[in-house]
C-alpha cells in the first residue's frame, strides 16, 4: 500500500506573545495563508490538515484551502499544552499510522519556505523515511550551550556550571547547529510523544537541511513580528 504524505499544521486560538498571531495580517494576508502557500508550492503532499480549537481560525483555514476536519478540545490548546498530545489525538482520530502515512509537522511560520520543504523531503527520502528530519541553523562555536545563563537578582547565573568550569577556549571553530522546530518529518509513531521524540534524536541523531539565518525568523513577540515583516519583505 502506498503511504499518504501528510502535512499537519497546528494553530491554537489563544496566542499570547502576538495576539491572534495565526490569523493576523502579515503582508496583507492572514499568516496561515503563507504557510499554506509554501506547503502547496512544494507539490509534495496528498493532504494538508489544520488542527485548531478556534472557530475563526478554522473558518479562515478552510477558505484558504486547509482540510479542517474538526475543532480540537480546549485542553489541547492551553498555554502549557503539549503539542505532541495534539499530534497523538489527531493521528488516532483520523487513522494516521506508520503503515499508511508519513507526516510532516509544519508550524505556522511564513519562513518555512517551499524550497526548504522540498529540500527536507529529499533528506527524509534519502533515509528511506526512517530518521527524524528537521531544519538547522549554523551558529558561532562561541554560542555553545554551557555559556547559557539565567537572570538572578541583578546578575546572571550559569545554567551548566560543571561544564562551564571544565570548558576550554575553543579556537577550532567547529560548526555548531541548533535545530529549528518549525518543521519535523517522521513516522507518526515518532511524532506522538515529546519524550519519545527527544529520545529518538538523542539516541540516533537527526537528519537535517540547513536554513539560512537571514531567511528565518521565529515569531513569539511583537518585536519578532516587526522584524519578521522586514525580513520577509526582502524574500518576496
Amino acid at each position: 500500500m502506498k503511504k499518504k504524505i501528510i502535512a499537519l499544521v497546528c494553530c491554537r486560538g489563544g496566542s499570547k506573545g502576538v495576539p491572534n498571531k495565526n490569523i493576523k495580517l502579515f503582508h496583507g494576508k492572514p499568516m496561515i495563508y503563507w504557510t499554506f502557500k509554501n506547503i502547496i508550492d512544494s507539490k509534495i503532499f496528498n493532504t494538508v490538515y489544520l488542527s485548531t480549537d478556534s472557530v475563526k481560525i478554522a473558518k479562515i483555514g478552510k477558505k484558504i484551502g486547509f482540510i479542517v476536519p474538526e475543532l480540537r478540545p480546549k485542553k489541547l490548546a492551553r498555554n502549557n499544552s503539549d503539542v505532541f498530545e495534539t499530534h497523538k489525538y489527531f493521528f488516532k482520530n483520523f487513522n494516521i499510522k506508520d503503515k499508511n502515512s508519513i507526516v510532516c509537522i509544519i508550524n505556522n511560520n511564513p519562513f518555512i519556505l517551499s524550497k526548504y520543504i522540498k529540500k527536507s523531503f529529499v533528506v527524509f527520502k534519502r533515509s528511506f523515511f526512517q530518521k527524524i528530519v528537521m531544519g538547522a541553523i549554523s551558529i558561532s562555536s562561541d554560542q555553545v550551550y554551557y555559556r547559557q545563563y539565567v537572570k538572578k537578582n541583578n546578575g546572571l547565573v550559569a545554567l551548566f556550571k560543571k561544564d562551564l568550569i571544565k570548558s576550554k577556549i575553543n579556537r577550532k571553530k567547529n560548526k555548531i547547529f541548533f535545530n529549528v522546530g518549525d518543521l519535523r518529518w517522521g513516522k507518526p509513531s515518532y511524532l506522538d510523544n515529546y519524550k519519545k521524540f527527544n529520545k529518538m534524536i538523542a539516541n540516533f541523531g537527526l537528519d537535517y537541511f540547513e536554513i539560512k539565518e537571514d531567511e528565518y525568523q521565529d515569531i513569539n513577540t511583537i518585536n519578532d513580528w516587526n522584524l519578521a515583516k522586514l525580513k520577509f519583505k526582502r524574500l518576496k
